[in-house]
């Protein structure tokens, strides 16, 4: 469990099955909506371990399910913007960037109570080809961001970057505050030549034995002194949803790999680590931003 007050936090994308697997927006039409039903079960297993979380919430999905951001408030849950379209931040303009984030905080914000003041970009898209939209999060009042990953990836990643939640400068000279999701370094000894091994959730979750990420979130716990940033999606506690073609470009292992034991590798997650929301867990640091 929980030691020496270092938080651990929990975090979902709130996206239907389809709305990562790189199809635009505008051809969601044909596939069928299956959000509850994974949703219910990952609720579930966090109301049954006493877990608070914060919920990225793609805008697009709470206009069309009005319900869900509701019943997420009240289970104790945090909201935070997961954007509007579900499309890369380095593939928009500024513009458009600017407009789908007002869209997305406005509705949350309408259906939560809460001021939204979170985001996480699509696919981890703030790279060094999008940093500029770190100016427009703090243009629109986002305090903290959780979409720079420090890993190399097809699709994201700054491998350079500051593994450990911290403040940082956006292109313009305001603060924001960045909140990666957990990396161990290995080998731990070399600082120029490791690399950065994600142990934050996801497909990585799928991926590895359970025992695998229970002994580096441990490490992190133990040997950096460092709460574990953890994510999940909703589609992942779904694994009858419908299997499609996928585009060439993404490996089905993403998505599709080992789908049957998110939910029990979940159980026994909550069962070793107790878990916050982003917002309870750097509360003071948010509080206290650096002089300008």
């Amino acid at each position: 469990m929980q030691k020496n007050g270092i938080p651990n936090v929990f975090s979902v994308d709130v996206e239907d099955w389809y709305q990562g697997l790189e199809f635009d927006m505008d051809d969601w039409r044909p596939f069928s909506p299956r959000i509850d039903t994974g949703l219910d079960v990952l609720l579930d297993l966090l109301e049954q371990a006493g877990a608070r979380g914060t919920f990225f919430v793609l805008g697009w999905q709470a206009e069309r399910t009005p319900s869900m951001v509701p019943r997420l408030v009240s289970r104790g849950h945090e909201i935070a913007t997961h954007g509007y379209s579900h499309r890369f931040v380095y593939q928009m303009t500024p513009e458009d960037f600017r407009r789908e984030l007002r869209r997305s905080i406005d509705v949350l914000e309408q259906q939560s109570g809460q001021k939204v003041i979170g985001h996480r970009a699509p696919y981890f898209s703030i790279t060094g080809d999008s940093l500029w939209a770190l100016d427009i999060l703090a243009e629109q009042g986002i305090r903290y961001d959780s979409s720079i990953f420090p890993t190399l990836n097809y699709r994201y990643g700054i491998p350079g970057a500051n593994r450990y939640p911290g403040w940082i400068r956006t292109p313009s000279g305001a603060w924001l505050y960045e909140i990666p999701l957990s990396t161990v370094r290995v080998p731990a000894s070399s600082a120029r030549s490791g690399i950065n091994l994600p142990l934050g959730g996801g497909g990585y979750f799928r991926l590895y034995p359970y025992a695998v990420t229970r002994g580096l979130a441990q490490h992190l716990r133990q040997r950096e002194h460092k709460g574990l940033i953890f994510y999940v999606h909703p589609w992942e506690y779904d694994p009858e949803h419908p299997h499609v073609k996928m585009p060439r470009r993404i490996p089905e292992i993403t998505h599709y790999f080992n789908l049957g034991s998110t939910a029990s590798k979940t159980r026994r997650l909550l069962a070793d680590f107790a878990f916050t929301t982003m917002k309870s867990a750097f509360a003071d640091v948010l509080e206290h931003p650096p002089a300008s």
